[in-house]
């Protein structure tokens, strides 16, 4: 019973979660391809310019259904994954994470695009500091953008 409330409280704010991500990184693929000639990757710069302009633009309604459905997508498919392979603990996801990425200190580059996300993504650059967060979750979200780029020695 109560890994069943546990997952009651758990699965919307991990379906918000994955649903900002993908905002972020469509907002971050929109940077790329704007930049001047078009970027053929998201880039670290994007990334952070589009973690930091979804922590600071809110989604429009068709934003938060369009990230929600694919969060729900996300969700289903690893339960079905989960349900039919069981539990592989050899299994590993991602890079090595035990070697540090250094990136060298550095400012977080932005492109020239006068499109509406372009420049709102480089006001938002500016205004991170002192943006003021609505609530724990934004809260969080701000601090793990702030510690990912100290820890990288790349500043906003």
């Amino acid at each position: 019973m109560n890994s069943e409330i546990d997952n009651d409280v758990l699965e919307p704010i991990i379906k918000c979660f994955i649903g900002q991500m993908d905002s972020a990184m469509r907002v971050s693929d929109t940077l790329a391809k704007h930049e001047s000639p078009a970027s053929e990757e998201i880039t670290v710069d994007h990334l952070i310019t589009g973690l930091v302009y979804r922590l600071m633009v809110p989604m429009t309604n068709e934003e938060v259904d369009e990230s929600l459905d694919t969060a729900q997508q996300i969700l289903d498919k690893l339960y079905d994954t989960d349900s039919e392979e069981g539990s592989d603990e050899d299994e590993t996801f991602g890079p090595d994470t035990s070697v540090p990425v250094t990136f060298g200190s550095r400012k977080v580059k932005t492109n020239h695009c006068n499109c509406d996300v372009c420049m709102k993504a480089r006001i938002c650059l500016l205004n991170y500091e002192k943006h003021d967060c609505s609530d724990p979750l934004a809260d969080k979200f701000k601090k793990a953008i702030s510690m990912t780029c100290d820890k990288h020695k790349i500043y906003i």
